[in-house]
């Protein structure tokens, strides 16, 4: 496998450069900068353990799916050339019922599946069992817990504090603020208050439906601090473009100050009336 990655790391950012090309010459005429084009073309840089993986599934999609359309391009030019009419000359129609045409669609069908279909599923079938699907232990004291409760149209989270519980007066709040620690599992249980939403983390290659009634597992392990952004990737109303916000990620020793510190002023800031803010559930596994 890595043997693999290796052979289309060059082949990908080969066929990430000539697509992006066109895009890169408009934006740097209209007076973007060369990271802006980076941008706004292609994905960022992954920042989570396993989005390098999924970075190596989605160029090595996009350039099978290139090579492919390339290929088909040239099939279709060369019978239009070849049996188009010409001066003394009638085009010729062929319907491909033949048994070699036949023969000749069913090995290109072969290849298609093995190379194509076969290969990409193998390949994100192995990401998604190592990487996505591999959810830390809920026993796991390395793991920072978060629950996600989504609403037309914010993102509303809620971590547990020092006494390491949900539902009591030291949980940590915020709306469209996520802070959570670097180098340190992040697992996340997703509902949601009213219609389908989908929380996502482009950077973090993490994305997970917020459903009404139910709950949703997903996790990430940030590594790399810093600001990255927050989407919601479900149409969830006439409003669906202003539900975002911003995942802060932490170096651990300036994650430990804000816990405490952001800990201490829930505690102060509780209200026991205030029932809007007791939306925490049990935590599930």
């Amino acid at each position: 496998m890595n043997a693999l990655r290796s052979l289309f790391s060059f082949p990908t950012k080969a066929v990430a450069a000539v697509l992006a090309t066109p895009l890169a010459l408009g934006l740097l005429s209209a007076g973007a900068t060369a990271q802006d084009v980076a941008k706004r073309w292609g994905p960022t840089d992954p920042a989570s353990t396993f989005g390098e993986d999924f970075q190596y599934l989605f160029w090595l999609i996009t350039t099978l799916v290139s090579v492919s359309f390339a290929i088909v391009c040239v099939l279709l030019l060369i019978p239009v050339l070849r049996d188009r009419a010409k001066p003394g000359k009638k085009a010729h129609y062929d319907h491909g019922s033949s048994l070699h045409d036949k023969r000749f669609t069913a090995v290109v069908s072969l290849i298609v599946f093995v190379v194509l279909d076969a290969w990409v599923l193998v390949v994100a079938m192995k990401d998604l069992r190592e990487g996505y699907w591999n959810i830390p232990a809920p026993d796991d004291e390395k793991t920072y817990k978060v629950e996600v409760l989504a609403q037309q149209w914010a993102w509303n989270f809620r971590a547990t504090g020092a006494d390491g519980e949900f539902g009591t007066a030291d949980d940590i709040l915020s709306t469209n603020t996520l802070v959570v620690p670097k180098d340190r599992p992040v697992s996340l249980n997703l509902t949601s208050k009213d219609v389908i939403h989908a929380f996502f983390l482009p950077d973090m290659r993490v994305k997970r439906d917020a459903n009404p009634g139910a709950v949703n597992i997903a996790w990430f392990q940030p590594v790399v601090d810093g600001e990255f952004d927050i989407l919601c990737a479900e149409l969830c109303g006439y409003a669906h473009y202003q539900m975002h916000g911003k995942l802060q990620v932490l170096e651990k020793g300036v994650f430990d100050e804000w816990e405490q510190e952001a800990s201490r002023l829930a505690v102060a800031a509780h209200d026991a009336e205030d029932t809007e803010a007791h939306w925490a559930w049990e935590w599930q596994e």
